[in-house]
């Protein structure tokens, strides 16, 4: 047999035992990229932001009340960390604000003052991640002080 031919054998039984043996400890296979929809894989969470609406204006002395509605696969919802970040200044920043827990239902309900955002339009983001720390992110435009806005 041609040195090629064997080489091609061999590589083909190797590919064969190792999609067949897995880990080799139980676990997942090593081949499965984490937070996908693949079989086998961790599910990422999904998050969706239902109030305030997209490019919603608010005076920067009112409040902006928030509604997330979360959700996990493989999550107990509960274990799932939520979270806002504004992404105005180019890249993701924390608000200060303290977003509570998700309820059994899956929902984030929490008010915020609107000043803790700068004048003008704020992409923001609500991300929620689970313990593997796999991330669902929904994202919406703020407009602060209407003047300031397109």
């Amino acid at each position: 047999m041609p040195l090629r031919s064997l080489t091609a054998a061999l590589l083909a039984v190797a590919t064969v035992c190792l999609l067949a043996c897995g880990t080799g400890e139980g676990g997942p296979d090593p081949w499965i990229d984490e937070c996908s929809s693949a079989v086998g894989a961790t599910r990422a969470p999904v998050v969706t932001i239902t109030s305030p609406d997209s490019a919603e204006s608010f005076d920067s002395s009112s409040s902006i009340n928030w509604v997330l509605s979360v959700s996990d696969e493989d999550t107990d919802v509960a274990l799932l960390q939520v979270e806002l970040l504004d992404y105005s200044s180019g890249g993701p920043e924390d608000i200060d604000v303290a977003v509570p827990s998700p309820d059994s239902d899956g929902r984030v309900i929490f008010s915020m003052s609107a000043a803790l955002l700068a004048a003008g339009l704020n992409p923001i983001h609500a991300r929620a991640t689970d313990p593997d720390d796999c991330q669902g992110e929904d994202d919406v435009l703020v407009c602060i002080d209407q003047a300031t806005c397109p």
